[in-house]
C-alpha cells in the first residue's frame, strides 16, 4: 500500500525476490466500548449528524488500517478526523484507552482487546463473515460497500538472490507452515496460514500494487493531500 501512496527510498518489486507468502488476517473494524452506537449504520448516522465527533487511529499514512479507513469513509459519506501513529501498536493501544475511538486493525492486532471487551467490533473489513466470530457481519451487510482490506505476511530476500537458495527458503518456510502447532498458533491469534510459491507472493505484490496505485491516482481514497507530502 505505501508504496502506491508515496515515492520511497527503494522499489518495493525490483529490490526483492519472494520466498513465499506467510499467512494472512482480515481487518475488522473496532471502536472503544464508550461509543454507543450498537452498529455501523447508527454509527454512521451520527458521525453524519455530528462531523468529526469521533477520532479514528491510523498506524500511519499508507498502512492498512489507513486505506481502510479512507475506504469506509468513501463507502459511507461520513467525516472522522484521524491521529497517525507510529505503527499499530501504539494506535490500537490509544484507542484501547479511548483518546480515540475508532480503527481498521487487523485480527491478529485486534484480537486479545476484543476478546477481553476492551474493544467491541462493529464489522469485517471483508468479503465474508469470519469463522471465528460468526456473529459479526461485514461491513457491506451493514451498508458500506467497498472495504476490503486484507493484510497479510510475507518473506522476501534481497534481489538476485539464486534461485536455489530462494527455493530452499521457500521449501523451510512451507515446512514450518505445515506444522500443526504453528497452524494453531495462528488461528488462535486470528490469522491464517498460506503456504505457496514465490511466484504466487510475486503475483500478490504485483495486484496489489495495482489496485492501490489505481484507487490512489483516481483519487478514491481521497489521499491527494498524503501524496503530495510524501
Amino acid at each position: 500500500m505505501n508504496p502506491a501512496l508515496q515515492k520511497l527510498g527503494y522499489d518495493p518489486v525490483g529490490d526483492f525476490e519472494p520466498i513465499g507468502l506467510v499467512g494472512s488476517s482480515p481487518t475488522l473494524m473496532v471502536v472503544h466500548p464508550s461509543v454507543s452506537a450498537p452498529g455501523v449504520q447508527e454509527l454512521v448516522s451520527e458521525l453524519k449528524a455530528k462531523p468529526g465527533s469521533l477520532v479514528y487511529a491510523s498506524a500511519g499514512d499508507g498502512t492498512p488500517p489507513h486505506f481502510a479507513a479512507a475506504l469506509f469513509l468513501l463507502g459511507s459519506g461520513a467525516d472522522m478526523a484521524s491521529v497517525k501513529f507510529d505503527g499499530a501498536a501504539p494506535a490500537i493501544a490509544d484507542v484501547v484507552s479511548g483518546r480515540t475511538q475508532v480503527m481498521f486493525p487487523s485480527l491478529f492486532t485486534a484480537h486479545p482487546f476484543v476478546h477481553s471487551g476492551q474493544l467491541r467490533a462493529m464489522g469485517v473489513a471483508g468479503t465474508s463473515r469470519l469463522p471465528s466470530l460468526p456473529a459479526l457481519p461485514t461491513l457491506a451487510e451493514g451498508g458500506i460497500d467497498g472495504v476490503d482490506v486484507t493484510q497479510w505476511y510475507g518473506l522476501f530476500a534481497p534481489a538476485h538472490t539464486p534461485s536455489a537458495t530462494l527455493a530452499k527458503l521457500n521449501q523451510a518456510l512451507n515446512d514450518a507452515l505445515a506444522d500443526a502447532a504453528v497452524v494453531a498458533q495462528f488461528e488462535n491469534h486470528g490469522a491464517r496460514v498460506e503456504p505457496g510459491t514465490p511466484d504466487a507472493l510475486r503475483i500478490k505484490v504485483d495486484n496489489d500494487l495495482s489496485r492501490w496505485r489505481t484507487l490512489v491516482a483516481q483519487g478514491a481514497l481521497g489521499l491527494t493531500d498524503v501524496i503530495a507530502e510524501g
